[in-house]
């Protein structure tokens, strides 16, 4: 029976999830051909693994002893966070412009991370379903984050990162083993929000 996940395994964790920013530098230097088929192999690879860890007991108990210790109660009944950075990361690379593609691989990996670690160790008051003072954090990473690399008028970068934290405050939509993760929504919904917000007039 594995239980919640202590306070230091957990900032373990979010230094891992940090480690995705990998993907946002690779797109930094490497073509949009390149990418994507590579993003596709990276989510081909995490849907086997789980397949694998639910079909098959020896590789589900190889996945325990290997992995056990960095995986939340919730994940061993539902797909992990990490395959769904590798599904957000290619959709976003595949739906989006190059720049707002980074700003949004570079959100996820660092103001999500943010707002973890702040939430878990500072937070106190509710905000939605997360706490304030992690959404106070993943705001203000996001904007800095969202301002350096696209550049602009600075109002633009703290709308987007106004709207994606509102977005992942909010309560997950889960069904069965799926759920709507905060790793697709937030390279989303900011690489989404910068598009539609950089057109306008009011932002010129």
């Amino acid at each position: 029976m594995h239980g919640p996940l202590n306070p230091r395994t957990e900032i373990s964790r979010k230094l891992l999830h940090v480690s995705s920013s990998l993907l946002a530098v690779a797109y930094l230097l490497l073509p949009r051909e390149f990418m994507l088929p590579t993003l596709g192999a990276g989510v081909v690879f995490s849907v086997a693994i789980e397949l694998l860890r639910y079909h098959n007991p020896a590789f589900g108990r190889l996945f325990r002893r290997c992995v056990g210790g960095m995986v939340r109660e919730s994940e061993w009944s539902r797909i992990t966070g990490a395959t769904y950075v590798w599904i957000g990361a290619f959709l976003t690379v595949w739906l989006f412009p190059r720049t707002d593609a980074i700003a949004g691989l570079f959100t996820l990996s660092l103001a999500d991370s943010a707002a973890a670690l702040v939430g878990q160790r500072f937070g106190r008051h509710r905000f939605l379903a997360k706490s304030l003072e992690g959404s106070v954090a993943f705001l203000l990473t996001a904007v800095a984050v969202i301002w350096l690399v696209r550049g602009g008028p600075p109002t633009v970068a703290v709308s987007v990162a106004l709207v994606v934290a509102i977005v992942e405050a909010l309560p997950t939509l889960k069904l069965g083993r799926y759920e709507l993760s905060d790793n697709i929504l937030i390279p989303v919904c900011t690489a989404a929000a910068l598009g539609v917000l950089s057109a306008s007039p009011a932002f010129a």
